[in-house]
């Protein structure tokens, strides 16, 4: 089953290696400029050398496509970790830092991201801590401020749980941190020169302030702009440990239900226009991918909501065409395209938590399905359809969640099948309230039935927590067992496909290989 669906995606042959390149720049990279672009001149002179040897040796072809696509993963890989190497003296040095977004209250400090410029050096992003005074409290996003601060590279040592603090700031393009005293920094100035991209990112606090205009507080308000703006810095540690236990941390963050609640939206408000003046179709399209775009941007581009929006995307400009692309084969190209323009995303949690998720969906949930009857009435069928993608996707993210967060949420098919309608609830009259902003008697009734079923939503989840084993802690796994778990699943699809020896035998081989791999870790640990 999956090998011919690998046979039919191309995208996916193209994703593997590149894939494969890329984890081995992330792992074994090189700095030098010139090595990198002698890596991927000798993938192109492969694959050219493949190309003319295609008529009398099409396998030649296949292998240098692939030898290319490694190089090219590697050699991306590499440059995006190369920028962020920098020559730290260990000494204090002047340098000009322009804040590129708003700052972040910490207890003692205000934390910055900020391009900083030395004086021979090229821009760096860092992260500046900045001493709390009443002087750092008006620092905003596009000041300019001549600091003097020890540049230093970012370190594990204080990290007691194994997170590796340092590839973490490296895939999100930081090159370092430093704290500034109160006395080491000067304003030198402000640029009101902002992007469209600034802008809506600037919007999404004028909307956080209306919440609070409009009643919403505390643990209310940190839901609602989670699921509204990608904001999740509110969440108090107790709310998100309520979300873990109960197995819905997903809901918390902007994904494929979020956009596909917009996109079904936009559907259906703007499909009827095309139905009656076809020739609007094209533009009504467009106005929806574009829509989608700018709530991406809005949110803060993290990548689940690329991945969910790309995704839509694909699928809008598919209504040009009769026929659709398989599900599969979109999602193989999204992370394609996504891994091209930046590779050290695969080693973001988000996104592997997403692709794993829709890719279990895809493949998993028809077979659930096939095993259970078909209902005959409506919701009966939503019911059985949103148990099937639940565990579906449970099936496909247990393993990294396990391998991450050290622990399985046993009550999550309870949770998902009680708190996904009320999220869908929440999400349209969120969208409602913002509509009514010029009538702001019924925006005050709408928002006051949205902090209801937030609330609401809150109580359940709790009271969820509390029920007896709901959730199993302090699990341990590697990805030598992750590896050999995805194994498992999918030697056993294909022995579901066709009933055969060699395949029944293959399948209990992997679970016995990924049995005696637990228990000699277990031993060892």
């Amino acid at each position: 089953m999956l090998s011919s669906a690998i046979q039919r995606h191309p995208f996916i042959r193209l994703l593997l290696p590149l894939m494969v390149g890329i984890t081995l720049g992330y792992y074994f990279p090189v700095s030098s400029l010139p090595w990198i672009l002698g890596i991927l001149g000798c993938g192109w002179v492969i694959l050219i050398v493949g190309f003319v040897l295609l008529k009398k040796m099409p396998t030649i072809f296949g292998v240098s496509l692939n030898l290319c696509l490694i190089a090219c993963g590697y050699s991306l890989c590499s440059w995006h970790l190369s920028e962020t190497n920098f020559p730290f003296t260990g000494q204090s040095q002047p340098c000009l830092a322009i804040v590129k977004a708003s700052p972040q209250e910490k207890p003692r400090t205000y934390l910055l991201e900020s391009d900083a410029y030395t004086s021979t050096e090229s821009p760096h992003r860092f992260l500046l801590y900045v001493a709390k005074d009443s002087a750092s409290a008006t620092i905003r996003r596009g000041d300019t401020l001549s600091v003097y601060a020890r540049l230093q590279a970012p370190s594990n040592d204080a990290m007691t749980d194994g997170f590796d603090y340092v590839r973490y700031l490296k895939r999100k393009g930081i090159t370092g941190t430093a704290y500034v005293s109160a006395k080491n920094w000067k304003y030198k100035g402000h640029s009101d020169a902002t992007t469209w991209i600034q802008r809506l990112q600037d919007f999404r606090i004028k909307v956080v302030e209306r919440y609070q205009e409009l009643g919403f507080e505390g643990d209310a308000l940190a839901v609602l702009t989670a699921l509204t703006t990608g904001q999740k810095e509110d969440l108090s540690d107790e709310l998100r440990e309520t979300y873990s236990i109960a197995g819905v941390s997903h809901v918390l963050a902007l994904s494929g239900l979020h956009i596909g609640l917009i996109y079904g939206f936009l559907l259906l408000l703007l499909m009827p226009i095309w139905k009656r003046f076809p020739s609007s179709k094209p533009l009504t399209i467009l106005f929806i991918i574009a829509i989608l775009w700018m709530f991406a941007v809005f949110t803060g581009l993290s990548t689940s909501v690329v991945r969910s929006v790309t995704m839509f995307s694909i699928h809008a400009l598919a209504m040009f065409r009769e026929e659709r692309p398989a599900t599969l084969h979109v999602l193989a190209l999204t992370a394609f395209a996504m891994l091209l323009f930046k590779p050290l995303w695969l080693f973001d949690v988000g996104f592997q938590l997403s692709f794993t998720a829709v890719a279990a969906i895809i493949i998993l949930q028809p077979r659930l399905d096939a095993i259970l009857p078909r209902p005959s009435q409506w919701l009966t069928r939503r019911f059985k359809d949103l148990l099937t993608v639940s565990v579906a996707a449970q099936i496909g993210t247990a393993p990294l969640v396990i391998l991450y967060f050290h622990r399985f949420s046993t009550h999550f098919l309870l949770s998902n099948l009680l708190v996904l309608p009320l999220v869908t609830f929440i999400m349209y009259g969120a969208f409602l309230l913002l509509l009514l902003t010029p009538i702001p008697t019924f925006q005050q009734w709408v928002a006051d039935g949205v902090n209801l079923l937030i609330n609401s939503l809150n109580k359940l989840l709790h009271g969820l927590t509390q029920l007896p084993i709901a959730s199993i802690d302090h699990l341990g796994t590697n990805v030598l067992e992750i590896f050999l778990f995805y194994l498992c699943v999918y030697l056993f699809l294909r022995y579901l496909t066709l009933h055969t020896a060699s395949r029944a035998i293959s399948t209990l081989f992997s679970v016995w290989l990924l049995v005696s791999c637990h228990f000699l870790n277990a031993i060892i640990g």
